[in-house]
């Protein structure tokens, strides 16, 4: 275009009009040659066609809809070249169903880049889903900060894909304001939504913790869940903020937070998942355990220690837990077997026996001449159980350990023990 503006203004009068002429015709053959010529022909007439603007805008967002994808992909470049003004009807293709040329129409958008910005914040409140979907898709692309606001209002739109592609965007643009709604959206009915709201707060790492852990407690049980599987893929980043919540007011909290210290796995939640094993809330106190179970053998030494010395609330959650651990909590176990407290002995004797691990033979048959009645019944008991685990095929789940003094409980008629 530049070409023949500069050939009018040198030519003056009759030879402007000429060149208008020129101008005319060399812009049907272009039209033409995007419309009807062969591969090779489109292409050529493509590079001809960013020289010649705006005129040319509609033949190149039909070339967006071509069989062969360089005609495509040629055709989006030109109109990212074009610019704004190649903006809204780019916009309007988004609406397309074929999702190649969808595609290619927000790439050139993205290649824009700022200028188109404003259009495609407007764009997130048209009627068509199809639309808000591409738009908001695009935003996120571009990281255009200045779209955090809309983009958060879409989390709310009535269609799912929009609220999807509003949360990937806002993903992509760690925004720190939109970790509240993305929270709220963790109970959204679509589990694609649900997905991306968990992978944008999981991607904003230390920013979205607190706000994380304090949904531990939220009136929804979805989003207490979600929230808690959002800690725990954020990981050891987490661990310590996690341990300070095992002593927050709100049991849903310390229950929540040990859970989730229980899937990350890191030792240094041993000393507070132990600390809370004498909580006052049944359920936080359960959650401990299978944590400290999670934990495996880093957890079996102050596990042991905590039998010994605990009240009996924590003895009994460290036998649960040393249970599940299993096997390889035998050794450290049998040491007890010689402690100067004769109820320590008698627990250690119980709990070797619900284990049934073969090495605790001997020291179980040392036990059959304590000067205590209560620990030599106990060490025999638990000598029948091992020797009779040793009989049997690959050990079945068993029920959880018995605790002293104390009759097994019975399982209600219609359900199953030995489920958690």
């Amino acid at each position: 275009m530049s070409i023949f503006r500069s050939l009018k203004g040198a030519l003056g009068g009759e030879g402007a009009h000429q060149a208008d002429e020129v101008e005319r015709e060399h812009m049907e053959s272009v039209k033409k040659a995007l419309a009807y010529g062969d591969v090779e022909t489109r292409w050529n007439a493509i590079r001809a066609a960013g020289e010649l603007g705006d005129a040319f805008i509609e033949p190149l967002v039909n070339a967006l809809d071509d069989e062969h994808w360089i005609i495509r992909r040629g055709a989006g470049e030109t109109l990212a070249r074009i610019g704004l003004s190649a903006v809204p009807p780019l916009i309007e293709v988004l609406g397309t169903e074929d999702e190649s040329v969808r595609q290619e129409a927000m790439r050139a958008c993205v290649l824009i880049g700022g200028p188109a910005v404003e259009s495609l914040t407007r764009a997130l409140s048209r009627d068509n889903p199809a639309i808000r979907r591409g738009a908001a898709e695009i935003l996120g692309e571009m990281q255009a900060q200045s779209a955090s606001a809309p983009l958060i209002e879409a989390l709310k739109d009535s269609d799912p894909g929009v609220r999807r592609e509003a949360a990937a965007a806002l993903k992509m643009l760690g925004a720190e304001e939109a970790i509240s709604p993305l929270i709220s959206l963790l109970g959204d009915e679509s589990g694609y939504v649900r997905i991306a709201a968990a992978e944008a707060l999981c991607s904003m790492g230390g920013k979205s913790i607190a706000p994380l852990v304090a949904a531990l407690a939220h009136p929804q049980p979805e989003i207490r869940q979600r929230s808690a599987l959002a800690l725990a893929s954020i990981g050891t980043l987490a661990v310590e903020p996690l341990i300070s919540a095992l002593g927050h007011d709100d049991p849903l909290v310390r229950q929540g937070a040990a859970g989730v210290l229980g899937r990350i796995r890191d030792p240094r939640a041993i000393p507070g998942l132990i600390g809370v094993l004498g909580d006052r809330e049944r359920n936080v106190r359960q959650e401990a355990v299978r944590a400290l179970a999670l934990l495996g053998n880093p957890a079996i030494t102050p596990l042991v220690a905590a039998f010994r010395e605990g009240d009996v609330v924590v003895r009994n959650c460290t036998m649960e837990a040393l249970w599940i651990i299993g096997e390889p909590a035998t050794r450290p176990l049998l040491e007890l077997l010689s402690d100067q407290n004769a109820e320590v002995r008698r627990r250690t004797a119980l709990l070797l026996g619900e284990i049934g691990d073969p090495a605790a033979v001997d020291g179980l048959t040392r036990l059959l001449a304590d000067p205590v009645p209560s620990v030599r019944r106990e060490g025999f008991e638990a000598l029948e159980k091992v020797r009779k685990k040793q009989g049997e095929g690959p050990r079945a789940i068993p029920q959880p350990p018995r605790q002293p003094d104390q009759e097994p409980e019975k399982p209600a008629k219609g359900k199953k023990s030995g489920t958690w």
